[in-house]
């Protein structure tokens, strides 16, 4: 399941690219060898359908409270850090919504010698699934409180050949373990784990253009499968071919096109197969501006009802710096979700939009305002709905 790889290795870049932002702008505390970096994060926001409901809404003011450390080191040009975040969330019309959240992570980047590099993350995260969505999409208001789990997440990643040869490879080992808390059998029967292995092999045909070939396989094993049910245990397997560039200061990407397949364990789940595609364009006509866009299909697991989803994402997003502290950003999404297997056919279209204006009014104060619209329009009238939720947002750092 390659989108799997591809959203860690994403988590991962923006990661680092935050520990560098931090480190530029944000105070630090030096440990002898290592950076501890503090922030914390107050938001206010007003949200007109908590639990994302066809009817009956429940809009209610929230706040949300995020402490945040980060400890860094970084020796030659190999990285070590660690991260702890807290996130609570209060709404004061609906305490039923009510959440803390944990987050933990590690990193290790090493570039051994020119030829041999290793990255690893670990992530450990004890959330939650807000009401109305996920496996309570339609019925959030049924729920007397949010679900919580446990996540962890590994990714470990081996590099061979220099960043300038003519060839070189990637191979990939990954895990994730999903177990939510509750012990009915239906909460049961959500917890999961998937083990991917993986490799990208380059191959330079141009001076900033690689040929890129990405192989993943993906087992998913649910750790649970109520009587008279059938298992959701399956093998995800993708190839894709392509390109990825850097032809110009103003220009990169990648396109990728291929093959993937969903096979079931049991008979009784039909096997599916397809094209897949990845493709992704960032333009900066100006410094201080940039475009991006990007498009991708593949598969996740069922939320309660067919055998999986079959999803097509599209996204555009323009960000630019008006003055050195002030910036915006528009964002616009698009998700095509069918439920291969479910008895209505059921077909999801989501539309996100958001709008948001950072201001740096001191270099240890960010004030961020945003306004964010969702839509879900189903062939299922209760899963229809539409939110709206305005935030302002207060960063501080050392």
């Amino acid at each position: 399941m390659h989108y799997f790889k591809l959203a860690v290795a994403s988590a991962t870049l923006v990661f680092q690219a935050n520990v560098v932002a931090q480190q530029q702008q944000a105070g630090s505390i030096d440990l002898g060898g290592f950076e501890l970096i503090p922030s914390i994060e107050v938001t206010y926001a007003l949200d007109d359908n908590v639990t994302n409901a066809a009817s009956d809404e429940i809009d209610s003011w929230k706040s949300t409270f995020v402490p945040e450390l980060l400890l860094l080191n970084n020796f030659g040009n190999n990285v070590v850090q660690f991260g702890y975040r807290l996130e609570r969330g209060d709404y004061y019309s609906s305490s039923e919504d009510n959440y803390t959240d944990h987050f933990v992570s590690a990193m290790l980047d090493l570039e051994l010698n020119s030829r041999h590099r290793v990255s690893t993350t670990i992530e450990y995260e004890d959330g939650h699934d807000a009401r109305g969505t996920v496996y309570s999409i339609g019925a959030g208001n049924d729920l007397a409180s949010i679900d919580t789990y446990k996540g962890l997440d590994g990714d470990l990643v081996y590099s061979y050949g220099g960043l300038t040869a003519s060839a070189r490879i990637d191979f990939r080992l990954a895990y994730r373990d999903l177990d939510y808390d509750r012990s009915e059998e239906s909460y049961l029967a959500r917890d999961r784990d998937f083990k991917t292995i993986g490799s990208t092999f380059y191959y330079k045909i141009a001076s900033a253009t690689d040929m890129v070939i990405d192989y993943s396989r993906t087992d998913v094993t649910y750790q649970y499968t109520p009587v008279g049910s059938e298992s959701f245990d399956s093998t995800n397997s993708s190839i894709l071919v392509g390109l990825q560039w850097d032809s110009t200061a103003a220009t990169s990407g990648y396109a990728k096109i291929g093959y993937q397949e969903k096979d079931f364990d049991s008979q009784q789940r039909d096997k599916f197969s397809g094209v897949d595609w990845a493709l992704g364009v960032v333009w900066q006509p100006i410094d201080r501006s940039n475009f991006e866009f990007s498009t991708k299909s593949d598969t996740d697991e069922t939320n309660g009802e067919g055998n999986f989803i079959e999803r097509r994402t599209y996204l555009a997003r323009w960000q630019h710096d008006w003055l050195d502290r002030l910036s915006s950003e528009a964002y616009y999404s698009y998700i095509d979700d069918s439920y291969e297997g479910s008895v209505n056919s059921r077909k999801d279209e989501i539309n996100r939009l958001t709008l948001a204006a950072k201001y740096q009014f001191r270099r240890w104060l960010t004030i961020d305002l945003s306004y964010q619209y969702d839509e879900r329009s189903s062939n299922q009238d209760t899963i229809d709905y539409d939110k709206n939720l305005i935030s302002i947002g207060f960063t501080a750092t050392l």
